[in-house]
């Protein structure tokens, strides 16, 4: 029972909370964005129609002649509520279409940055569905229905609005007064089994009072012991703190990790560019049934959920090519849901062109290919185990197979392309030997040495350790046999074997054991700008030591770090640095500009590499955030070890440090 503790209003209390496990098992939710944006349904191409009242609140000369043109000048945005009829609205027609979409979950916008809300919310003195042309409880009715089908049923929330009169100029009032008491009133009603807040970049979790309201939510509130949430609660929790990691329109491969892997991520995206419908995309700004298909088996295979959003009309019917793409969708995971649902990353997330996923008892590898070779298909790096044949799912034909050093080869008979047809994407079941988890690793630091411990995650595993920065030339472990001292700064390397297992990953971590001469020098600058050379010209505010790469929790707005040093290099070498950050970012070593991720924009992973001899190398990495969310993670790759933070070891503030 997951509220069998009691959370405190703290995140470290709330970020102890593990993300349930119905939420990774279910992969794929229908996300639904309808309100009084759903009238007038339009905005430029590649923007959101549903932020009309903020583009005409803001001068946006397209929607304000668009709105001029078709509803004259004089009509109020509030006016809508006379037109939002949903007249031929079925939740129950709705419910089971998405049910057919083989979709999870579903979460419709209970109150989006308009304020306008889809249940008869007292805070909203009227701004509801309920008492406006609709003349119904759309959310309520909504619930229901997909809970009847079996489907779990959420609520989307904007923590922030455009039009309230207590925001921005009293938010402690809009919070305590409004905003919480109408939170909690949607939580009551609907006991939802998943909440998407979101409008949470325009003011920190404690303006919201976002800790409080979890505790309450996770303590006392009629909600599920198993609700799930995700990490929009502030300007500086989202990848942070909260439930589940959500990105939007942004599936990228490079920003996810072990974090994201653990605490479970989320994209969410619109079939089109737009989430509330918008009329001006045609068939031509939509993603095809197969493109959709393919990104589903993307994100699933690097442990992500698809949150596919639709945007009904303000009738309450649903555009015909978005009731086609779910149904496609739907079609495919009739006959290929196995390899989806309920599955786990795998450790090897692709080889070439195929996408993997491993069933939970980590028995069969599902590979996802779109297209079938002739006579054979060499996957590189795999091989199968035992006598069972490999299955394809679609069309439950059995195939041989063999190990060829290393590699699995499937035989493809020349009959089988027309039994198999075409498809988005095919997949191939097979059986493979079950891998350990990685073990884990205690590092206690104490007057100038450190005291490790190693604990396996399966019985009877046999635990090994070695040191070095070059993982992948590793070949001797020494056998662990208990707790161990080590003197020196140095790269532990640790895995777990068993007999009929595959060993698990070996697991690097730093044992950071440090001179006064580690660290960099690090300048804080406060202010607003557009790029990192604006920053620098100024003149910081601070000026202090940092052990690692790290910014400043505590800061909250418009600030910005440089930190300048020498990075020690032991071997010749090509090596890759990335920064992953919002807003800008831009690492150089020796003076060259290595990793450009400069200008105003959101979490973004940029790389570049540069071939270094072995000593001392200047490095510097400059970063700047400006309002909304705050991010920087470092990382390098170099010759025999793959991505991983800098080592504080490896930093020095001088060249008279470390080894030259």
């Amino acid at each position: 029972m997951l509220n069998a503790q009691e959370f405190e209003p703290n995140w470290n209390s709330l970020d102890s909370r593990q993300t349930p496990e119905w939420f990774k098992d279910a992969k794929f939710g229908i996300f639904i964005h309808w309100g009084l944006y759903s009238v007038p349904a339009w905005g430029p191409k590649d923007s959101y129609a549903e932020w009309y009242l903020n583009g005409l609140n803001n001068g946006d000369t397209a929607r304000l002649r668009y709105h001029e043109e078709n509803y004259g000048k004089d009509l109020s945005y509030w006016q809508f509520m006379d037109l939002f009829k949903a007249t031929d609205y079925d939740p129950d027609q709705w419910a089971e279409l998405f049910k057919r979409s083989g979709a999870r979950y579903v979460v419709l916008t209970s109150k989006h940055h308009d304020g306008f809300c889809l249940w008869p919310s007292e805070q909203s003195k009227g701004y509801n569905s309920v008492s406006g042309a609709a003349g119904r409880d759309l959310l309520g009715d909504l619930d229901r229905s997909v809970k009847k089908v079996g489907l779990r049923s959420g609520l989307y929330y904007s923590l922030y609005e455009w039009d309230h009169p207590d925001y921005p100029d009293n938010v402690k009032n809009y919070v305590d007064e409004y905003m919480l008491p109408q939170f909690k009133d949607v939580v009551q009603r609907y006991r939802p089994d998943i909440i998407f807040s979101d409008g949470e970049w325009d003011r920190d979790s404690k303006e919201w009072k976002s800790e409080e309201f979890l505790a309450w939510l996770y303590n006392e509130s009629n909600a599920p012991d198993d609700v799930v949430v995700n990490d929009r609660w502030g300007g500086e929790t989202r990848f942070k703190h909260g439930g589940y990691y959500s990105t939007e329109y942004d599936p990228s491969s490079g920003q996810i990790d072990e974090e994201f892997i653990d605490r479970g991520w989320e994209e969410c995206r619109g079939i089109g560019r737009s989430f509330g419908y918008n009329r001006n995309e045609g068939p031509e700004d939509y993603s095809t049934s197969d493109e959709l298909i393919r990104m589903l088996v993307d994100i699933v295979s690097r442990g992500g959920n698809l949150l596919l959003n639709i945007g009904p009309r303000a009738d309450g019917t649903i555009p015909d090519i978005m009731v086609n793409r779910l149904e496609d969708i739907g079609s495919w995971l009739e006959k290929n849901g196995e390899s989806i649902y309920g599955t786990t990353i795998d450790r090897k997330v692709r080889s070439g062109n195929v996408r993997f996923t491993l069933s939970k008892n980590r028995r069969y590898l599902f590979a996802f290919i779109e297209k079938i070779p002739q006579e054979r298909l060499v996957i590189r790096g795999i091989s199968g185990t035992g006598n069972e044949q490999i299955t394809h799912l679609g069309k439950k034909r059995k195939l041989n197979w063999r190990n060829v050093r290393g590699d699995l080869v499937i035989e493809i008979p020349n009959e089988i392309h027309a039994v198999l047809g075409n498809a988005p994407v095919h997949v191939f079941k097979i059986p493979v030997l079950p891998y350990l988890d990685d073990p884990m690793v205690g590092i206690m630091i104490n007057d100038g040495h450190a005291n490790v411990t190693i604990t396996p995650d399966a019985r009877f595993s046999q635990l090994h350790y070695a040191f070095g920065n070059n993982t992948e030339q590793i070949i001797n472990f020494i056998d662990y046999e208990g707790p161990f001292r080590v003197d020196g700064p140095e790269m532990l390397n640790v895995k777990a074997t068993m007999e009929g297992r595959q060993s698990s990953r070996i697991v690097t971590v730093p044992i950071e054991l440090l001179s006064d001469g580690n660290g960099l020098s690090k300048k804080t600058y406060l202010g607003q700008w557009e790029n990192c050379d604006q920053m620098v010209k100024g003149s910081p505010v601070d000026e202090s030591i940092s052990i690692d790469l790290s910014i400043d929790e505590g800061r909250e707005n418009d600030f910005g770090h440089s930190f300048f040093g020498y990075l020690q290099i032991d071997e010749k070498g090509t090596y890759e640095f990335q920064t992953i950050s919002d807003d800008g970012s831009r690492l150089s070593i020796d003076g060259f500009p290595i990793v450009d991720n400069d200008g105003l924009h959101g979490r973004e992973m940029v790389k570049g590499e540069i071939p270094l001899e072995t000593g001392l190398h200047r490095i510097k990495v400059d970063y700047f955030e400006r309002g909304g969310q705050q991010s920087l993670d470092v990382k390098w790759k170099g010759p025999g070890f793959g991505w991983r933070s800098i080592p504080s070891f490896k930093l020095f503030r001088t060249n008279d440090h470390g080894k030259k």
